[in-house]
């Protein structure tokens, strides 16, 4: 069958049109997607119209969306979006027969099921236990998390959680610095505040007045006056060998990273897996290969042993939040 499934965030919106085949498998085929900026838009109702208008052909008649933000009774009002979006007016006001609304992350894990393993990139090689938790945490344009719990038939019960709001803990001196920067702005500081794109500017920020080493022209431009372009050059100028300050800056966004990826694994006991989903890990591969996420990660005093025995991977594609949002939509 053919159903639209749509990723929702505060940057970007997915949309597709995604083909599940019969049986117990349910493969997963995206036919058709497009890519729309989330901040351009009134509504999701007005992007599902643009998409209609692409296609030149009627939508299908059910449809599943993750988005950004929690869901109850299936209404959510989008964390970094003016958006609220009410499956019931949704399905009246473009013919569906049915809409599941969830949490993006929700979606994301339960798209994880329909990975290749050429769509994964892994940080630590362990044996992964089929009968136990996975943990899935992604940094984007903010910080999500959400854990799930294998189920006879080989399901899964998805637990959304609202985890990247939970405090911030710093672990050095540097750190300690670090909350104390982001409390003159914010006051009380979440994981999201850190681990995201702003978290990366407010990070170089941070180390530039701790160090006194100035960013280059183009990512100093950029924090005075277009802070969402300011993550992209600073990961560009790190992972190029540009310029020591975005390298230390996104060597200890690394660090925070797997740190808070630790904290989730031993919450959940993730023998399962633990995911990084969101926009910003395929980006900066290679400085996560590199050494300081898995240090981070496994630094958890007796605990080490225990995490050692966990396997995390990068998820790598833009379509898993697609793949799980059209298993939404399966009746």
């Amino acid at each position: 069958m053919k159903v639209l499934a749509g990723d929702i965030g505060g940057t970007k919106t997915l949309l597709a049109v995604v083909e599940i085949s019969e049986g117990g498998d349910q493969r997963v085929s995206v036919l058709h997607r497009s890519r729309y900026e989330s901040q351009k838009h009134s509504s999701l109702d007005s992007i599902c119209r643009a998409f209609a208008g692409e296609l030149g052909a009627p939508l299908p008649r059910a449809a599943g969306f993750g988005v950004a933000g929690p869901v109850v009774d299936g209404r959510c009002k989008a964390t970094n979006l003016p958006w609220v979006i009410d499956a019931a007016e949704l399905a009246a006001a473009l013919k569906f027969d049915s809409v599941g609304l969830v949490n993006d992350f929700h979606a994301l894990t339960l798209g994880i099921a329909a990975l290749r393993p050429d769509q994964l990139a892994p940080l630590n090689r362990a044996w992964r236990d089929p009968k136990g938790p996975i943990a899935v945490i992604g940094a984007g344009t903010g910080l999500g998390e959400a854990i799930a719990i294998p189920m006879p038939g080989g399901r899964w019960h998805v637990l959304p959680t609202e985890g990247g709001h939970t405090d911030y803990a710093p672990r050095d001196e540097l750190e300690i610095e670090l909350l104390r920067f982001l409390q003159t702005r914010y006051q009380r500081v979440s994981w999201e505040r850190v681990l995201s794109g702003e978290g990366l500017a407010s990070l170089c920020e941070c180390l530039a007045g701790l160090t006194a080493l100035a960013p280059p022209a183009a990512v100093a431009e950029a924090l005075r006056s277009d802070r969402g372009s300011a993550p992209a050059l600073i990961t560009a100028a790190a992972l190029e060998g540009q310029d020591p300050l975005c390298s230390q800056a996104v060597e200890r966004f690394c660090g925070l990273y797997g740190s808070e990826a630790g904290n989730l694994a031993l919450k959940t006991l993730a023998t399962g897996g633990i995911y990084l989903g969101g926009g910003i890990a395929p980006k900066i591969r290679g400085a996560l290969e590199s050494g300081a996420f898995r240090a981070a990660f496994l630094d958890k005093g007796r605990m080490r042993p225990l995490l050692e025995r966990m396997p995390v991977d990068i998820v790598l594609t833009d379509d898993t939040g697609l793949f799980g949002a059209a298993m939404l939509a399966v009746p």
